[in-house]
């Protein structure tokens, strides 16, 4: 025997509940994605053998890695607001942007720090205003930027000119 149940899609009810995804949501997503790949990417070329025939399939997967990452960031800075967790979305990209775009130790610094005051985020937001996958991309995102600045691959050149004259003889180790 057969019955006819009507049923409500299920994209109608998530809309009515404020759970639907916006394009920011989904392509940050896929950025926590890249970066987590090319983070492994990049370790796994750190102690390598310059002799493996290997390596140079290696560097080219580690730059193919980089590049969607830095493809997802500039979507990400492209795309429209749409929905309240997108703005905390934005602002980490951001600070991705820092991290990934310091050319100097002053950048660094200022790039260090902004990552540091991220873990603020929600208490600036206030409560209930970021919804929990977007609390927990944010929290992925941080994370892994975390390890990104102390990779060797992003840490400053260092020219004396950029230094203060007394952090000059305090820390002779950065040049």
């Amino acid at each position: 025997m057969t019955y006819s149940v009507t049923t409500t899609p299920t994209s109608n009810s998530e809309a009515l509940h404020g759970n639907t995804r916006s394009l920011i949501s989904t392509l940050f997503s896929r950025f926590n994605g890249a970066l987590a790949v090319a983070i492994e990417a990049e370790r796994d070329i750190t102690d390598i053998d310059v002799w493996d025939p290997a390596v140079n399939s290696w560097l080219r997967e580690a730059e193919r890695n980089w590049d969607v990452v830095f493809d997802l960031r500039r979507a990400l800075r492209e795309a429209a607001v749409t929905q309240a967790g997108d703005a905390a979305l934005l602002a980490m990209v951001r600070i991705a942007d820092a991290v990934m775009g310091s050319e100097n130790v002053i950048d660094f610094g200022t790039a260090d720090n902004r990552l540091r005051a991220a873990t603020f985020f929600r208490q600036r937001l206030g409560r209930g205003c970021v919804p929990h996958h977007v609390s927990h991309m944010l929290d992925q995102c941080h994370a892994r930027l975390s390890t990104v600045i102390r990779m060797e691959l992003y840490q400053p050149v260092c020219d004396l000119d950029d230094l203060h004259d007394g952090l000059q003889y305090a820390w002779p180790e950065a040049c």
